[in-house]
């Protein structure tokens, strides 16, 4: 398991300490590259979102795959290791988009699909 402290990412970049502004969140692993809980919260959100708009817990599941797998293989296609920390923060809110776009078109035709077996 890679080592992991406050700011490593940040260290990673500038090849210095950072000066930390507050307490830095605990990581997550997403593509085999530890990021920070910032990921998570964003996870969490989408999917109280996903829930309350009547998706079920299967299709949840495959779009929060699809979220952290876009992003990891985005980021390791277009990053070099030393900055890929960093880039995955920066795309994973639009690999939720993508996911959102991928439940509503998947939840839609699961519904047609359920209504028209009746």
């Amino acid at each position: 398991m890679a080592e992991w402290y406050p700011g490593k990412f940040i260290e990673k970049i500038r090849g210095k300490k950072p000066l930390l502004r507050g307490l830095a969140s605990p990581p997550v692993l997403v593509g085999g590259e530890w990021v920070d809980a910032e990921i998570d919260r964003l996870m969490e959100e989408k999917k109280s979102e996903w829930r309350a708009r009547g998706y079920s817990e299967s299709l949840i599941r495959m779009a929060e795959d699809l979220a952290r797998s876009w992003t990891a293989k985005m980021s390791e296609a277009f990053a070099p290791p030393e900055v890929r920390e960093a880039v995955v923060k920066h795309i994973f809110p639009k690999s939720l988009e993508t996911a959102s776009k991928w439940l509503e078109t998947i939840g839609e035709a699961a519904k047609y699909s359920r209504a028209s077996s009746v």
